[in-house]
């Protein structure tokens, strides 16, 4: 039987599923993503119906940076992150993969 350890205290107290700052910056995405299909509705590959927002730089501070997304279909979105070279070639990643 496993046992406490001395001087924790059960508090009954739970984490937050999701912090205050990460709150606003979801929010913000979340306007921007709703922005930027308005304005791009098919995928910016293969012209159909755009499903996902593709992030060109990585996500961080670019969360919600218009100047960063991508509308994709979902089929498309796949064949940018399994095909790098390709997608880094024609300007849909500019960051390297690690």
């Amino acid at each position: 039987m496993l046992s406490r350890k001395k001087g924790f205290k059960k508090t009954g107290a739970r984490l937050k599923p999701v912090s205050d700052k990460r709150k606003v910056l979801n929010k913000e995405y979340s306007e921007a993503r709703k922005e930027y299909f308005t304005t791009h509705p098919n995928c910016e590959v293969c012209g159909a119906g755009a499903t996902d927002i593709h992030h060109k730089a990585k996500r961080g501070k670019n969360l919600s940076n218009l100047e960063m997304f991508m509308a994709t279909c979902r089929i498309c979105h796949n064949r940018i992150h399994d095909n790098p070279a390709w997608a880094r070639e024609l300007g849909y990643l500019i960051y390297e993969f690690k």
